[in-house]
């Protein structure tokens, strides 16, 4: 799975090894753990991480991401769509709670 941030999608790309079972949470913990998305100072960098559509935002002030979609892969109009890469979006200081509250409401028809 290819992994990127923003606008840097070449240069700060990330390959990482998940298994076939994993779900959404454990592939977005693994990749925090790694530490792949910069911490800001005063710690409220938002993030969302998405694929087609957003399936979450990631707040550095919170202890765990809140996801839109925790399956993997996740379910569009009942199909489910298998996925090889993410992209994470970053949205400065914004609130993460209204953040979510937006990109909640997106959904890709298909």
């Amino acid at each position: 799975m290819a992994v990127s941030q923003g606008d840097d999608a070449f240069d700060n790309r990330l390959e990482l090894e998940i298994d076939e079972g994993w779900e959404l949470p454990q592939i977005i913990d693994k990749i925090l753990r790694l530490n792949y998305l910069p911490k800001i100072s005063g710690g409220k960098a938002t993030w969302s991480v998405a694929y087609d559509q957003p399936l979450g935002v990631i707040a550095q002030q919170w202890e765990k991401p809140k996801l839109i979609s925790s399956r993997f892969p996740f379910s569009i109009n009942d199909k489910y769509k298998d996925f090889d890469s993410l992209h994470f979006n970053y949205h400065a200081q914004k609130d993460p709670d209204i953040v979510y509250e937006v990109l909640s409401r997106f959904r890709t028809v298909c």
